[in-house]
């Protein structure tokens, strides 16, 4: 008997995955207790609510038992496996719901339980200390009670533990099979008695032994990949792989990067060594000869260009194409930090907590969103400009002023299908499309601006003072003649209606020579003009903001000022 268990944070999307069966199997809710809903989705969904009152992200356990094949248990067996589970865990009288996946074709069943760890008297999640190790011991037990044939904890292999979940992933962008790299290290240590032999059984499978910065010894295989040389592959402790590695100076061995270029060029030989193979077969006297002339040139070009007497001929246009093919254009700041908040992300939600600290919003297009940018690069290229394209379900990002950022290779460093596969974990029942993204976050900016204005009206505006004005009381302010007062506020707003009014001209004069615009790229110059207006305002506000703090802070220096010198008087 097999058991494995996991939490869960998606209470409806577990129970879509107990009620709805694989190709060929068929689901049947066999037992839903403790909920107060009568159908799965309803209860997981209050469960769900339920957390929110606490500070658990997984408030579900699920289980998945199954049997050997040709092993077959009653429905009451089934039910006591699932009791006695539920007791090793210590979720007695937890709310739970029993599920039946069922291959007609094989004649084969596995039952599928999920408890909610939510205590709704105490509002508190259930912990579950050691689950791994309760499952495969109540396993054993259950396998003697029910007579069934035992399944053996241990792997086929020698290597005990799984590879880390950035093992895998490192192996899947690199296209390698994990597994086989772990079994060759593993080999090579195992027939190896010294450091000499297990370098030399390393060099035979094509790797490379290179110093880490936190660990000791690393292996680095054909394609670049890190692995860890430790007990999760080597089932040894540090201290033992420091005893038989011990003759090794970790000063003689490369850096990692110093093995990865190693690894780089003996592909290169190799690549040579094939090719050289391949045209060793059939050799031509003639093509020799001219290679070797060729050769002598070049020689003898190198010669000159050491000792500084040779200008190679450049073609016209030669030195600007050569100028912009080694350099790859800059990210600017909003796609360098979609960038930086996409490597630093290893799950979903990390991404989505990245992307908010940089003032991003996550958002999946809609099929009218994906229609309409069809529509607008179709219309752009037309008249020879350029406008962005969605696809449908796309996952984009968008800032507080409305700028969509597409998750591509350039802001990623992988390509829109890896960004994909790696958010596919994502409630996308939260993101939202494009346009309602935008409006939420316009608002967003639009309150924090508000609260800015706010905030400086706020500390300008002064409490009165009820301490008496003299030599010994409050120190009195300057009077400032409402003239003057008139006239300041009157050069303010006039500079501001000058301003409007100047961008107001320069528009209608740009308007002259500029193409008939479609509905929506009206649409987007309004949403444009709208945000340049509201950034003008900020600026706007600042200045005035920053302009009173300096006039404040004039006032108190004076006042200090006279204060020193009536004290001196007085003295």
């Amino acid at each position: 008997m097999i058991s494995k268990g996991t939490t869960h944070n998606n209470g409806v999307r577990l129970a879509v995955y107990m009620t709805t069966g694989k190709d060929g199997e068929t689901a049947e809710l066999w037992q839903l207790r403790g909920f107060a809903a009568t159908n799965i989705k309803d209860g997981f969904r209050d469960v769900q609510i339920m957390s929110q009152g606490t500070q658990c992200e997984q408030p579900f356990f699920h289980v998945q038992v199954r049997n050997r094949e040709g092993e077959m248990l009653t429905r009451a067996q089934w039910e006591h496996a699932a009791d006695r589970i539920e007791r090793m865990l210590g979720l007695g009288g937890q709310p739970r719901a029993i599920a039946f996946h069922i291959d007609h074709e094989k004649g084969r069943e596995h039952m599928h339980v999920a408890f909610s760890r939510i205590d709704e008297e105490t509002l508190m999640a259930k912990p579950l200390p050691y689950f791994k190790r309760r499952l495969k011991a109540i396993s054993r037990e259950l396998e003697m009670e029910f007579g069934l044939e035992e399944v053996t904890n241990r792997r086929p292999d020698k290597i005990r533990f799984a590879p880390t979940r950035a093992e895998e992933e490192q192996a899947r962008r690199l296209g390698l099979n994990i597994h086989e790299i772990r079994n060759a290290i593993r080999q090579a240590w195992d027939r190896s008695d010294n450091s000499m032999s297990f370098q030399a059984a390393l060099e035979q499978e094509g790797f490379v032994l290179a110093r880490g910065e936190k660990r000791d010894f690393i292996v680095i295989d054909r394609e670049g990949g890190m692995h860890a040389l430790g007990k999760r592959i080597l089932d040894v402790s540090a201290s033992d792989i420091r005893t038989r590695l011990g003759d090794i100076a970790r000063e003689d061995l490369p850096s990692v990067e110093m093995a990865r270029l190693i690894q780089v060029e003996r592909q290169i030989e190799k690549e040579k060594g094939v090719a050289k193979e391949q045209t060793a077969v059939h050799w031509d006297r003639d093509r020799g000869d001219r290679e070797w002339q060729e050769a002598v040139t070049d020689a003898a070009i190198a010669k000159e260009k050491i000792e500084g007497r040779y200008a190679e001929p450049k073609v016209r246009g030669q030195q600007e194409k050569e100028k912009g093919a080694g350099t790859e254009k800059e990210l600017d700041d909003r796609r360098a930090a979609v960038r930086l908040a996409y490597s630093l992300s290893e799950t979903p939600a990390e991404f989505e907590r990245h992307l908010e600290e940089a003032g991003f919003r996550l958002a999946r297009t809609t099929k009218e969103e994906a229609d309409l940018s069809h529509r607008n690069a179709a219309f752009a290229r037309e008249v020879g400009r350029y406008a962005p394209e969605y696809r449908k379900d796309e996952f984009v990002a968008v800032n507080g002023l409305g700028h969509v950022i597409t998750l591509d290779r350039r802001t990623t460093g992988e390509s829109r299908k890896d960004v994909t596969d790696f958010l596919r974990t994502l409630d996308v029942s939260r993101v939202k499309g494009i346009q309602e993204t935008q409006e939420i976050a316009g608002a967003q900016l639009e309150i924090e601006r508000q609260a800015f204005r706010d905030l400086s009206r706020g500390y300008t505006k002064q409490e009165p003072d009820g301490r008496p004005t003299g030599s010994l009381g409050r120190p009195m302010h300057k009077w400032e003649p409402f003239s003057d007062r008139l006239a300041n506020s009157v050069d303010m707003r006039t500079s501001r209606t000058m301003g409007k009014a100047f961008d107001a001209a320069s528009d209608a004069f740009e308007s002259l020579f500029s193409p008939i615009m479609t509905p929506e790229q009206k649409r987007d110059a309004r949403h444009a003009n709208t945000t340049r207006e509201a950034e003008r305002d900020a600026s706007i506000d600042y200045s005035q903001f920053t302009e009173m703090l300096a006039r404040q802070r004039e006032e108190e220096e004076r006042a200090a000022a006279r204060e020193r010198e009536r004290r001196g008087r007085e003295r």
